[in-house]
C-alpha cells in the first residue's frame, strides 16, 4: 500500500504542478476534455463514468444472486500533457478501483486497476523512450479501450487472465514510414499490476516484450469500430511477443509469496519460464470491421511437481504447460440510427495438462460467445450499451460457473 500511496501523491503533483501539456489522447473515442495550452505546452484533464445493471442466468440449483444488481464500472480522472521540449506524460487513476483496493489490499486487478497509466515519455529522438507504468505493448485486444466499443468487458484472453496488462519499466517505440510500421520493444519489472502490491519478486529478473505492427494506407489508432465509416480499406496487422524467467532462489513459491499473481488459472506468473506469443489484425470499410487475435502461453515451471503439470509424467508434459486460443469480432457502425452491432466469439485453453474427474485430457478448453449493442446519443462519449454473453464451452475443472448466461445493461459517459 505504500507504493500506491506514494505512486497516486507523485501523480498528483506531477499533474497540478505542470503547466501545461498533452493535445490528444491516444485511444481517444472523440471526448473532449478540459484543455490549457500555453506556448506550444498543453494540459489536458478528462476521464469516464460509467454504470451498468448486471443479471447472471443461473443454473438449477444455484440461488446466489450477489451479481444480480447494480454495479459502477467506472469512475476515472485522466492527466495528460505535452511540452515544447517534446515531453508527453500520462497520470490516470480510477477512483472506484483505488477505492476498493484501499478496502482489500489489492491493487492487482488487471481488469480493473486503481492506477491506469503514469509515465513520462520524450519524443524528440527517432525512437520514443517512454519510462513509467502503462499498457504493455502486447495484444490488440487488450491495447483497444473497451469503453470505445458496445462491450463492457475484455474477452476472457487478453483480459488479462493469461498475462499481466500493465507494468513498470522502459519501452522503446520505433514509428517507421509515417507511421504506418511501428516496433516496440521493453523491460519491464515482470509483476504486471501486481507491482504496487509486491514490488519487484525475489527473483530479480525482467519480462522482456516485442511487437511489430503495419497498417495501412496509414496510421491506424487502436479502435475496433469504424466510426468513421471510412470510405477505403483501412488495417492492421500485427505480431508479438514477450518472456520471462521467474524462478524463485532457493527452492522459493510464486503463489505462497504473491498468492494473486498467478491469476485465476495459476499461468499468469509462474515459477520458472514462461514465453507468450500471438498476432492480431483489424480491418475497417465504411462502417463494418472486423478483428482478431491470437495469443498462446509456453510455460515451463521449475518444479516437476508444479500443480500446473496436473500429475503427468514428463514423457507426457515435455516439462511444459500450454494454455491460449483465439478471439474473432465482427461490428457494424449503423450511422443513420447511431448504433453499434457487436458479435465476438472466443475459443481458449487454459491448460492443456488439466485433467478432469473422468481422466480425459484438455479439460481446460473453454468458449464464449459475447453480443453487443451500444445506442450513441453522442458517439462513445454519452452512449448506452447493452452486452450479453454466454459460455458454449463450458471448463468444469478450471472454471466452473454457476450460471449459463449474463447480461449487462448502462450508461457511459466520457469526457
Amino acid at each position: 500500500m505504500k507504493k500506491l500511496l506514494l505512486f497516486t501523491m507523485a501523480g498528483i503533483a506531477l499533474s497540478t504542478a505542470s503547466r501545461a501539456q498533452f493535445s490528444e489522447f491516444q485511444n481517444n473515442v472523440g471526448a473532449t476534455p478540459f484543455t490549457l495550452s500555453s506556448d506550444n505546452n498543453t494540459f489536458q484533464i478528462g476521464g469516464r463514468v460509467s454504470f451498468y445493471y448486471e443479471n447472471r442466468f443461473l443454473k438449477a440449483n444455484q440461488d446466489n444472486l450477489s451479481h444480480n444488481g447494480f454495479d459502477v464500472k467506472d469512475a476515472d480522472l485522466d492527466f495528460l500533457g505535452k511540452t515544447a521540449s517534446k515531453f508527453t506524460y500520462e497520470f490516470h487513476l480510477s477512483v472506484i478501483d483505488l477505492a476498493t483496493a484501499a478496502a482489500t489490499l489489492n491493487t492487482a486487478n488487471p481488469a480493473n486497476p486503481g492506477i491506469k497509466a503514469g509515465y513520462l515519455q520524450y519524443t524528440g529522438f527517432p525512437v520514443y523512450i517512454k519510462f513509467g507504468y502503462d499498457k504493455l505493448p502486447f495484444s490488440q485486444g487488450s491495447l483497444s479501450e473497451v469503453y470505445g466499443t458496445p462491450m463492457w468487458s475484455h474477452a476472457n484472453l487478453y483480459g488479462g487472465d493469461l498475462f499481466s496488462r500493465r507494468d513498470i519499466g522502459l519501452t522503446l517505440q520505433a514509428p517507421l514510414w509515417k507511421h504506418r510500421i511501428n516496433l516496440y520493444g521493453g523491460v519491464y519489472s515482470g509483476m504486471g499490476e501486481n507491482f504496487f502490491e509486491y514490488g519487484n519478486d525475489a527473483s530479480g529478473r525482467f519480462e522482456y516484450v516485442g511487437r511489430a505492427e503495419f497498417s495501412y494506407p496509414g496510421k491506424m489508432k487502436y479502435h475496433v469500430i469504424d466510426e468513421e465509416n471510412s470510405p477505403i480499406v483501412q488495417f492492421r496487422v500485427a505480431a508479438n511477443a514477450r518472456y520471462e524467467d521467474k524462478t524463485q532462489p532457493n527452492g522459493g513459491n510464486v503463489v505462497t509469496s504473491y498468492p494473486d499473481a498467478p491469476g485465476a488459472y495459476g499461468i499468469r506468473m509462474i515459477n520458472g519460464k514462461r514465453g507468450v506469443y500471438g498476432g492480431d489484425a483489424v480491418i475497417l470499410f465504411k462502417g463494418i470491421s472486423a478483428t482478431f487475435e491470437t495469443d498462446m502461453v509456453r510455460a515451463q515451471p521449475a518444479d516437476a511437481n508444479d500443480p500446473l503439470y496436473y500429475g503427468t509424467s514428463t514423457t507426457v508434459n515435455g516439462k511444459y504447460v500450454k494454455a491460449g486460443g483465439y478471439a474473432a469480432g465482427l461490428n457494424y457502425n449503423w450511422q443513420q440510427i447511431r448504433s453499434v452491432f457487436s458479435v465476438m466469439y472466443e475459443d481458449f485453453n487454459a491448460n492443456d495438462l488439466a485433467i478432469n474427474a473422468t481422466g480425459a485430457q484438455s479439460a481446460g478448453e473453454q468458449a464464449w460467445l459475447y453480443l453487443g449493442y451500444a445506442y450513441k446519443v453522442n458517439g462513445f462519449n454519452s452512449v448506452f450499451k447493452f452486452e450479453y454473453y454466454r459460455p458454449t464451452v463450458e471448463s468444469a475443472n478450471l472454471n466452473p460457473l454457476k450460471y449459463y448466461g449474463q447480461i449487462r445493461v448502462g450508461y457511459q459517459i466520457v469526457f
